[in-house]
């Protein structure tokens, strides 16, 4: 019999891994095997979940479901799951409040721990790798205009003043004097203009903005780099326990040349996103050059506060103090400068043209069912609000979430301990939305006052045991007298109900549920008079869980946000929280204000697929270098072989409600079954008491509450005045009958309550998946790219005037450059140890458009052009290649060619360096950023405008047994406060990666060092649990300046990468020779 037992149980299981009560299944086995005990099936159950086919689920009477993950079931996918085993929970007690139960460790395979990363099916087109990039290969392109909604809602923008104003024009008519006609006419036009109206907004119907590609700078892939530092087992490579399940696959798809240098035309296989660039130009790329419109689930905007400095840019990646109005902390990358100048050029007029832009071209990109969260201060929150009314519609906004920040601001008034998420659907109706549930504690536990204790017994708690539960009776389960009204009514709730011996009413609304459902609330023990009405027994195990509201006072500390690298970074929790709401593993997210890379840190956390990007280079190192080291728990997908599409296996916990136990059909088969057994133990009892009469009791509920029950006089109890004590004057002969009663009454109430759990509705909690102790997992591939700026003019184009424009995507044109030469004539360049280059005169070039001045050197008269780079954007690789073929075309040719930026391309800088053209040198010249900043800044910090830039100093070394190493020195970089160019040690260098084998494509680090972190920074960031699988001196060695040994690639040829304290990126190709 056990085997088909085993063989029923399975059928009468439900297949899609939703649970059936141990009750219900017994039920439905003893239609067709009458005669079956508990014995037997709970055997034969045991049997079935030893074998891994059942696991056990939750409930009070237990409960059972499919292993769907079982080893038959399993598919060599690409995560890796044939050791897959879910963790079994125990049943909470009774006052357990807390839904989340211990769960049984996880098989582990002998040998090396798994460390895997979560990997998406989904595609992503083939924008351009940086060392594929030409003038030919990626033109500039043409700006994409976006037209400004001109609908503008009446009800939020318009005066409601203004049927005044209207009977104002009806007496100045009646009167027909001029004069007043022309007054009402003016004040009329005045209401008529919106309230949210700004300087430029009125005057434009559209703005422009570059269309650019994006270059693909690096593909960062943690596991490959980590894999060097693995733990060697039983001789092998250490590596291969790093490698992803499907095949082996490489992290990141190469394409045949043919189709990787045809740009955006080819699919290749997903890889997360972090960009450096103005969102603007990222978010118009992804819409135009890649037709991302619709694509994306959720954005996040955190933007710029305020008008100061500290909240808007971090000059240094390891200082996050910043003061406002400090020479010292203002930020020297001109794409910064560029950013506060456009956001506040205008003040709060400028800032609203920045924030609007950005907003339309979020709704281009967010799906239907998607959501844009803008998180902001209660400076801004009003205008924010009415902006994405006009731009959303005010039919699509959601809510205002107000949160606790880490610490509170003092002022003269109140402390400002909040900020706010402004919350927009794209289209409401359509929008996906978790209920995300957080434990009742505190307040949500308000009114749970009274006890049930030993099944049947009821009654309210003492003060005593109020303050300390530990007091309350071992079987106590806690609740609250319920409302069992509503506001609303229909028809068949507006009936009286008759219970405990009096009839009740509804009021002016109407019951919660209809005449059936009252007599299975009353029958099931659910419902409690007093006074004058009816109550609904809540009980704190019948969901100890509530939602979310609008307002999270648990964000203040915690998470990441406790150790801050950034600063304005906001705690990992209120994005986490957000994005589990509106999200679901594998759709995509997007942060255009990617700051320390939080939102990108949290979606890498729970399996969505990510894009960031931001101005600042700093927050871009910082970004990179907090993905490169995090590590998670790794989170057991619920259908492995869809990957994360199929989502996380979460832990559920039942809900029961006034509506599953009024649609219960067990209850009346139960109360059939077993109120006759009640009814005469009831009858016998009575009978004892009217034969042998007590004195009079005084029931505790029902009609005859406090009245006494005289038995002398044939009174006789109904069900619910039955003591639940034995009392001390009752004849020995009712005892068999009492005792008879309650046994029954408890039989009852356990069948009752197993059923009433068995139909309890399952709630996810999408903040709670099961964890797979088996694996460990650490950042998924990402790829680091950059906005290119689009090339400057010559000198000679005729410029127009520029507007006061927040757009902070306006070209690399600049009308400086006359200024720039004035400066360079007057100033010169300085070199190495107070070497100084002068120049006798200088002038443009009417007939080139890269070269911009033309000169010759003071003391030997020999030729020098000048290339400018761009005011606010780096000088990148397309300039550098147009300038010298230009160059080269000139006659007589010059003997130097001076690349004069704020800031360079690492691929820029390094094709300056390696170019070789007979007769001509070619110099990269850093110029001062206080050109930029004259009027921010107190005084200068340096006379000197423009000096030398050095390459990145690198030494190769092959070692005894053949193998490679490199070891970085440093870099020359200037010293403002000295007025000297200083060769720059080791300790200024924040983060440098080495490609062993590079392709000339783009960089792929394979080792990643942090010669700046601390004790808990760099890779120290990493788990435990993941570090156990690391040799920890191979991983101290990641935090020097000398690499791990490698061996040569087939491409023969390194690429090294330094990123110094202030995010500045020196690039440099070694080839491997000998």
């Amino acid at each position: 019999m056990s085997d088909s037992l085993s063989d029923l149980i399975l059928s009468l299981t439900p297949e899609d891994g939703s649970s059936i009560g141990n009750g219900a299944l017994v039920a439905l086995l003893r239609e067709q095997l009458p005669n079956l005990t508990e014995e037997e099936y709970e055997a034969a159950r045991d049997e079935l979940i030893e074998e891994g086919l059942l696991e056990r689920g939750r409930g009070r009477g237990g409960s059972v479901f499919r292993n769907i993950h079982s080893a038959e079931d399993e598919d060599e996918t690409e995560e890796n799951d044939e050791d897959f085993e879910l963790a079994p929970t125990d049943e909470p007690t009774p006052r357990q409040r807390k839904a989340s139960a211990k769960k049984k460790p996880a098989r582990r395979s002998n040998g090396a721990v798994q460390v895997l990363s979560y990997r998406h099916k989904e595609s992503r087109v083939n924008n351009p790798e940086v060392g594929m990039v030409h003038a030919d290969t990626d033109p500039d392109g043409e700006k994409t205009s976006w037209a400004y909604d001109p609908h503008l809602d009446p009800v939020l923008n318009f005066d409601s003043a203004r049927a005044g104003v209207e009977r104002l024009i009806e007496n100045a008519l009646a009167s027909e004097d001029p004069d007043r006609m022309k007054e009402a006419l003016t004040e009329l036009k005045r209401l008529q203009t919106p309230y949210l109206n700004w300087t430029g907004k009125a005057e434009k119907t559209s703005f422009e903005v570059d269309t650019v590609s994006l270059h693909v700078h690096e593909r960062v892939d943690p596991a490959t780099i980590l894999a060097n530092a693995a733990k060697r087992f039983k001789g092998k490579d250490g590596a291969a326990q790093w490698q992803q399940a499907d095949l082996f696959a490489a992290p990141f798809e190469n394409l045949p040349l043919r189709q990787a240098l045809d740009f955006y035309h080819h699919e290749k296989g997903w890889s997360n996103r972090l960009v450096a660039g103005d969102s603007l130009l990222v978010m118009n790329s992804l819409l135009t050059k890649e037709s991302m419109g619709g694509k994306v689930q959720m954005i996040y905007i955190d933007p710029p506060y305020g008008i100061k400095y500290g909240s808007n840019f971090q000059p240094f990646t390891n200082k996050r103090d910043v003061k406002d109005r400090s020479d010292q902390d203002l930020t020297q990358e001109p794409e910064m400068i560029k950013a506060f100048r456009d956001t506040w050029e205008l003040g709060i007029h400028s800032y609203l043209t920045y924030l609007r832009d950005r907003l339309i071209l979020s709704r281009e990109l967010v799906t239907d069912t998607g959501s844009v969260f803008v998180q902001i201060s209660d400076e801004n929150l009003h205008h924010v609000r009415e902006m994405m009314d006009e731009i959303f519609g005010v039919e699509n906004f959601v809510g205002i979430i107000s949160f606790r920040k880490t610490t509170g601001q003092a002022g003269n008034f109140l402390p400002d301990t909040n900020d706010y998420i402004v919350w927009y659907a794209r289209e409401k109706d359509a929008a996906k939305f978790n209920v995300v549930y957080q434990e009742r504690e505190g307040f949500g536990w308000v009114n749970y006052d009274f006890i049930r204790h030993d099944e049947v017994a009821f009654r309210k708690m003492t003060k005593a045991e109020k303050n300390n539960q530990e007091k309350l009776p071992k079987s106590a389960i806690i609740y609250r007298r319920s409302p069992l009204t509503s506001a609303s009514s229909s028809e068949s709730t507006l009936m009286p109900f008759d219970a405990f011996g009096q009839r009740f009413k509804p009021g002016k609304g109407g019951w919660k549920t209809n005449s059936e459902g009252l007599c299975k609330l009353h029958r099931s023990g659910r419902l409690e008079s007093y006074g004058s009405t009816l109550a609904f027994r809540r009980y704190t195990n019948d969901f100890p869980f509530f939602p979310y509201s609008n307002n999270w006072t648990d964000t203040a500390s915690g998470g990441y946000g406790a150790d801050k690298t950034y600063v304005v970074q906001t705690n990992a929790k209120v994005i986490e929280r957000c994005l589990l709401m509106t999200t679901d593993p594998g759709d995509l997210v997007l942060d255009p204000t990617c700051g320390s890379g939080t939102t990108a840190f949290a979606a890498e956390k729970w399996g969505r697929r990510w894009i960031t990007c931001d101005t600042s280079r700093v927050a871009i190192t910082l970004a990179k270098q907090r993905l490169m080291t995090a590590s998670f728990d790794y989170y057991a997908l619920r259908y492995s072989q869809e990957g994360l599409k199929g989502g996380f296996d979460y832990e559920t916990v039942p809900h029961i409600t006034l509506k599953s136990i009024a649609n219960n059909p067990d209850i009346d088969t139960i109360y059939d079954e077993d109120h006759p057994k009640i009814e005469a133990a009831r009858n016998g009892l009575n009978a004892a008491l009217t034969s042998t009469p007590p004195k009079p009791l005084k029931p505790t509920q029902g009609v005859r509450k406090g009245k006494p029950v005289d038995f002398t006089k044939g009174e006789t109890l109904h069900e619910w005045e039955v003591p639940f004590d034995w009392p001390d004057d009752w004849p020995e002969a009712a005892r068999a009958s009492f005792d008879a009663f309650h046994a029954a009454r408890r039989s009852m109430q356990r069948r009752m309550d197993q059923s009433i759990a068995d139909h309890a509705e399952q709630e996810t909690l999408y903040d709670k998946p099961r964890v797979d102790t088996s694996k460990r997992r650490i950042c998924g591939p990402f790829s680091v790219e950059a906005v290119p700026a689009p090339t400057v003019l010559s000198l000679d184009e005729n410029f127009g005037p520029e507007e006061a424009d927040a757009s902070i995507a306006r070209t690399g044109e600049t009308s400086r450059q006359s200024l720039w030469r004035d400066e360079l004539l007057k100033t010169g360049v300085r070199g190495k140890g107070g070497n100084m280059m002068h120049f006798a005169e200088f002038e443009t070039l009417p007939s080139t458009r890269y070269l911009h001045a033309s000169g010759s050197l003071a003391d030997t008269g020999e030729r020098v052009v000048v290339s400018f780079g761009p005011e606010h954007a780096a000088l990148e690789q397309r300039q550098v290649e147009e300038a010298m073929n230009e160059a080269y075309a000139l006659m007589p040719k010059p003997k130097y060619l001076l690349f004069c930026a704020f800031t360079f391309d690492p691929e820029a800088a390094k094709d300056i360096d390696e170019m070789n053209v007979p007769g001509m040198t070619f110099l990269k010249v850093q110029m001062n950023t206080d050109l930029l900043t004259e009027d921010l800044k107190k005084k200068r910090a340096s006379n000197e405008s423009f000096w030398l830039m050095g390459q990145p100093e690198v030494e190769l070394r092959k070692r005894d047994d053949d193998l490679w190493e490199v070891e970085v020195h440093g870099f020359d970089y200037f010293n403002p406060k000295s007025g000297e160019i200083e060769s720059g040690g080791k300790k200024q260098i924040a983060m440098w990666s080495l490609d062993t084998d590079y392709d000339q494509r783009s960089l792929m680090p394979h080792q990643v060092f942090f010669p700046m972190a601390d004790s808990k920074g760099g890779w120290n960031r990493l788990k435990q649990t993941v570090r156990a699988e690391l040799d920890e001196d191979l991983l101290e060695q990641f935090h020097g300046a000398v690499s791990l040994p490698f061996e040569a690639g087939d491409n023969k040829r390194i690429a090294v990468k330094i990123v110094d304290d202030r995010g500045i990126e020196s690039l440099k190709i070694v080839p491997l020779e000998g």
